[in-house]
């Protein structure tokens, strides 16, 4: 569009629906358009910029909050007292109707129409709760009931079902009209604090484009395109038609087969609707029947699959794909073993000869249709040593770091808030990283158990009579002092309570000098857990007790985030199947193919939508033949969640290139299973009586062996040796060198059967298992080669202020551009930072609108001060800057050409990124223009710095826009007496306007690509902190830096 019909990409709008998506189409948008860019966004994010822009009208303040499905769960569990259990359920429903278009009022109906149904039963509401006591008390004693003859227990029968019929209306109505209730609460106490949920951001946006029209985004979007359509809802195919009621220019990729989130609210029939609403000719559909991906055979296997979910009369419709090379590849493998502990060894052994046969590791993936059904083939990769990575898994409460951060939390909130975590709490903190001795720990244990004391009385008052070796009470003290400062700050906010304590525990010094990838790891779930601290203040306060009950809600409702994973090249791939859409793998293994394992129709509680009013059953009930509703809907239903498992399993199938292995047990924890029906659907026909098959593409194993079952074995010795196992694991971290070597000497006298004489052994075989020439050896490759991490020049990039950082303090490039460690002074919402992003977010208006008068300047100032960003910045002061810009440029803002440029430009290897507050056309030409950056600061930008910045920024455009030679380069200097301006002649941008100063180095982009250099090698090697430890002490980053001896002390 952009490049053979010459359409300006700034009118082109693409919208998906993960953020994740939209990062990833905006980055191959601005690859192919070498930087040029077009607006994509999440449908979500679409809509809260268009309310936020007009918030008035649309009846929202301008600071609203935006509830993710979690946060309402929350929220309804804290302000209505309900259950967990509850809380998800109700949420989920409100979401899933609101995307459906099912409002308050449609419930309300039905609920009428519930309760006729009661009153046809009983008439007089007021006597239904006594009515329902009775028939329960009736229905659950029937069994005691005499029968005098056949027409008393006729009569008896009669009754029992009309009780047991009044129950369930009863109950049915309650569950409504309890629902009903916490909705319009809900919905109260949600308006009450500024938030809309994202159905709110849907429907809202939807409103004001009803009632205020659409010309301004119709002549702004003239070109709308809609990726994964198939998972568009109700609400958002509204919004398309809106968008497109001007201009029919829309394209969107769909793909049938590939609607996997009904479960979010996909609306099922939308590509169909799509052909009506745009009366598409058959010539505007393009079938997209060649695959790029996956092989032949792999592809016939997946469509045989898929077809089952057309009728007969469509089934034509269903396409079959074809390689782009017409390859056929290899048969698609069915391997059936054991039980689950063979499937995951089968699996890994598998994995291993494709290792062996060159085939990396990232390009290797194993699918499971639930995160449970992994830990199986995660547990063999470990054993094996095999390198993975879990995609979206939900263990970031279980992270060590974590566990030990929220233990602090626990202790400081158990002061006023007692529970049994405080206790658990106080354990955890003693043995991270093994701090306390198993002898000391099991001191203390028989001293509680004895004394019937808690653990904080014990080391308080009770800490001379526990026997503690000198180390034990020297860790016991150091952990007192910390918790008794922690606790002098238990008022502070949750977020600023979290950094004091990574402070005072040592956690964010810990990882920040070893520079491994765990390390940086667990850094980043550290800033993760502020990240979740920050988050449930701005939705739900600031206390400690209530943020402590959020994190356990969210661990009930399953709603962890995934902890931290820094994405490894050398890696094997393990992810459900859900996570998987949209990658490739050259192998694939789909785990699981059997019975109540995949398909899975069980799963978490469904919305609580009646099934009358929802589109897909509206025919059943509109069907006056069928005597049986709820039979009839029962097998829709089931119907439904089949074929949308079915489309799961096809997409699980062609995320294969290559090799494609479909993997089952005959046993489950011990029960046996059936083989899914989705391998029936493709050919597969009771061969577990029989050997190894091959029939047509399919290729079946029977692997019998017993492996697994045959390494464990049963005894008194057996367990005990696994429970020594796991104590000389744990100490060896310990740094307690008599604990490691007893434990080490006890399981090996274990394992062979005897103690030997071990200080002979010792003696006489010394030279041999001296272990100080290896170590050195070790430690020598070690500082040799990198940390396991691998740079990455197509993921990372940089930017003229993250070569400044890194020029400051290395390490400080690590802290803040790499992981964005939060620090205490990361928001200053008064001082001169929002100052200065307040008059560029001005500045970029004015310019924009290319103003003609001083008057509208102060008129967009005054606007601009009323954003929520901006609240509490100083206008005054801003305004000093304002009204030197305006006599500096009132007479050359006709010239501008573009604001806020966003660039990307390859320079070394490297790419480097960058946003430009103004280019100008020059006076009198068409093609040569003038960049301006605005400083607001009272300091002056040294030669070295200008230099790199300014012309970073004109290769910048030059790149993005080559049909531009940037002629001129202004610092625009609103806190100082003169701007400062660099022409170009011959070749260099030398000083104007008679200044004396010197022209721009030329030397600065080789230098920022050198230190590009440097900073890649360091990702590798570790990145060292500053020699110059001068701005060590005002550093913001210091939390994480701190002295080797402090280390040593943690």
């Amino acid at each position: 569009m952009v490049e053979k019909e010459n359409i300006d990409p700034s009118q082109i709008l693409a919208l998906t629906f993960s953020k994740e998506a939209a990062r990833n189409m905006r980055e191959k948008v601005e690859k192919l358009l070498q930087g040029k860019e077009v607006i994509v966004k999440t449908f979500h994010s679409f809509c809260a910029e268009l309310i936020k822009d007009h918030a008035d009208r649309c009846r929202v303040p301008g600071d609203f909050k935006i509830f993710e499905e979690m946060d309402s769960a929350i929220f309804i569990f804290r302000e209505l007292k309900v259950d967990a259990r509850t809380a998800s359920l109700y949420a989920n429903t409100i979401g899933k109707a609101k995307d459906l278009n099912i409002s308050i009022d449609k419930f309300k109906e039905f609920l009428k129409t519930l309760n006729k149904q009661v009153q046809d039963i009983e008439k007089d509401e007021n006597t239904w709760q006594e009515l329902y006591r009775e028939s329960k008390f009736k229905l659950n004693t029937f069994h005691l009931q005499d029968f005098k003859d056949k027409e008393d227990k006729k009569a008896k029968q009669a009754d029992k079902k009309r009780y047991s019929e009044f129950i369930d209306l009863y109950e049915e109505c309650q569950k409504y009209s309890n629902f009903i209730s916490a909705w319009e609460k809900y919905e109260e106490k949600k308006t009450g604090i500024g938030a809309l949920d994202y159905g709110d951001l849907n429907k809202i946006a939807l409103w004001y484009l009803d009632v205020y029209g659409t010309q301004v985004l119709n002549d702004t979007f003239r070109y709308i395109i809609i990726d994964e359509f198939q998972d568009t809802n109700y609400v958002q195919f509204e919004l398309i038609k809106k968008l497109t009621s001007a201009n029919k220019n829309i394209t969107v990729v769909a793909d049938p087969n590939q609607t996997i989130y009904a479960f979010r609210g996909a609306y099922p029939n939308n590509i169909e609707e799509f052909k009506k609403q745009f009366s598409l000719p058959d010539k505007d559909i393009v079938s997209l029947d060649v695959s790029f991906r996956s092989t032949n055979k792999i592809l016939r296997v997946a469509h045989t699959l898929i077809e089952k979910n057309y009728g007969a009369e469509k089934r034509q419709e269903c396409l079959l794909l074809k390689n782009h090379k017409d390859t056929e590849g290899e048969n698609v493998s069915i391997i059936e073993t054991e039980d689950d502990n063979e499937e995951a060894r089968a699996i890994v052994e598998k994995i291993e000869k494709y290792l062996a046969h060159d085939t990396p590791p990232e390009d290797i993936a194993v699918l499971y249709r639930t995160h449970a059904q992994g830990r199986k083939v995660r547990q063999a990769l470990e054993n094996r040593g095999l390198p993975f990575r879990v995609k979206d898994d939900t263990d970031f409460m279980k992270q060590p770091e974590i566990k030990s951060a929220l233990a602090y939390l626990y202790i400081i909130n158990n002061i006023s808030h007692p529970t049994a975590r405080g206790t658990e709490a106080w354990w955890r903190i003693f043995h991270y990283n093994n701090a306390l001795s198993q002898e000391d720990s099991i001191r203390i244990g028989e001293y509680l158990k004895k004394k019937r004391v808690s653990f904080p009385e014990a080391i308080y008052h009770h800490i001379g009579e526990l026997g503690l070796s000198k180390s034990g009470l020297e860790t016991i003290n150091n952990v007192k002092k910390r918790i008794d400062l922690l606790c002098g700050k238990k008022n502070l906010d949750v977020s600023d309570l979290i950094l004091e304590l990574y402070d005072q525990s040592g956690l964010s010094r810990q990882f920040a000098h070893i520079d491994t990838k765990r390390s940086r790891e667990a850094l980043l779930n550290l800033r993760q857990l502020h990240e979740l601290a920050s988050n449930f203040e701005e939705f739900h306060g600031k206390d400690l007790s209530l943020f402590i009950d959020y994190l356990e809600i969210l661990d009930e409702m399953d709603g962890n985030p995934s902890p931290a994973r820094i994405a490894d090249e050398d890696a094997i791939n393990l992810m459900t199947i859900h996570s998987a859409k949209g990658l490739e793998f050259k192998l694939v293994f789909v785990t699981n193919l059997a019975k109540d394992k995949f398909p899975l129709y069980r799963g978490g509680a469904e919305p609580l939508i009646p099934p009358e009013l929802m589109e897909q059953y509206r025919d059943i009930f509109n069907d006056e033949s069928i005597k049986d509703t709820e039979k009839a809907v029962r097998e829709r239903k089931k119907e439904i969640k089949k074929e949308e498992e079915r489309r799961l399993a096809y997409v699980a199938l062609t995320r294969a290139k290559e090799h494609l292995f479909l993997t089952l047990a005959i046993k489950y924890a011990d029960d046996e299973r059936e083989p899914s029906e989705f391998l029936t659907d493709i050919g597969y026909d009771n061969w577990r009586a029989g050997g190894n098959i091959i029939v047509g593409d399919l290729s079946y194993f029977r692997d019998t062996d017993t492996k697994v079952r045959e390494m464990v074995k049963d005894s008194a010795l057996e367990r005990e040796k696994a429970v020594r196992k796991r104590l000389l694991i744990e100490s060896i971290d310990s740094g307690d060198f008599n604990e490691i070597m007893k434990n080490t000497l006890l399981y090996q006298a274990l394992k062979v059967g005897k103690a030997p004489d071990f200080k002979e052994l010792f003696d006489s075989n010394w030279s041999k298992i001296n272990p100080a020439e290896d170590a050195e050896n070790i430690l020598g490759k070690i500082k040799e080669n990198n940390n396991g991490l691998k740079f990455n020049p197509a993921i990372m990039t940089f930017s003229y202020s993250s070569i400044s950082t890194y020029e400051n303090c290395p390490r400080q490039y690590e802290l803040k551009e790499l992981l964005r460690m939060p620090t205490r002074d990361s928001e200053d919402s008064t001082g001169a930072m929002n100052r200065g992003t307040f008059v560029h977010r001005v500045l970029e208006i004015a310019v924009s609108e290319k103003i003609t008068t001083k008057e509208r300047l102060y008129e967009i100032r005054d606007t601009v001060a009323k954003e929520p960003d901006f609240r509490g910045v100083d206008v005054e002061a801003a305004t000093g800057a304002l009204d030197v810009f305006w006599e500096r440029n009132k007479n050359r803002i006709a010239n501008n050409l573009m604001v806020e440029q966003r660039f990307a430009v390859p320079l070394g290897g490297f790419t480097f990124k960058g946003f430009i507050d103004r280019v100008d056309l020059m006076t009198g030409t068409k093609s040569e223009v003038e960049i301006i950056d605005y400083k607001t600061g009272k300091s002056e930008p040294g030669p070295d710095a200008r230099s790199k910045q300014l012309l970073l920024y004109a290769r910048g455009i030059e790149h993005v826009y080559p049909q531009y030679k940037v002629k001129r380069l202004t610092l625009e200097q609103l806190g100082l007496p003169n701007p400062r301006t660099f022409e170009l002649i011959d070749g260099k941008f030398e000083s104007a306007g008679g200044s004396r100063m010197e022209g721009l180095e030329d030397s600065a982009i080789e230098d920022m690509i050198q230190i590009a250099t440097k900073i890649s090698y360091d990702y590798e090697h570790g990145f060292e902190r500053t020699k110059d430890e001068k701005g060590c002490g005002e550093c913001e980053y210091g939390l994480y830096c701190g002295s080797e001896i402090e280390l040593k002390s943690l």
